[in-house]
């Protein structure tokens, strides 16, 4: 589209290896790379559709709603998402359904 021929547009490979330092690699294989902002990773998860954002070095941030990162404690991130994984998994064993965790409470 030439409207949009002044937008820069670059390829970031995946960084795999700080969420693959904190998991495991078996761990990672329910995750997708969204892309890098300001040296910060974004990693979603297919299933609970929640996000883990980390550093290059394995640090675990927190999305503002300005759109900025802040420190975040990554046990209790990695709890949160863990949680609503199980929740879903539950859910669609009971009731032959999923259930959307969102990321309203989760800021990952």
């Amino acid at each position: 589209n030439r409207s949009r021929s002044n937008e820069r547009r670059c390829k970031v490979e995946p960084n795999w290896a700080p969420l693959e330092n904190r998991l495991g690699r078996a761990r990672c294989m329910g995750f997708m790379f969204m892309g890098r902002v300001n040296g910060i990773n974004h990693y979603k998860h297919g299933i609970t559709r929640t996000y883990l954002y980390l550093d290059d070095a394995g640090n675990c941030y927190l999305k503002e709603e300005k759109g900025g990162f802040v420190p975040g404690n990554w046990g209790v991130e990695l709890g949160k998402m863990e949680a609503c994984l199980a929740t879903r998994m539950t859910r669609s064993l009971l009731f032959g359904s999923v259930m959307h965790c969102g990321n309203k409470g989760f800021r990952f």
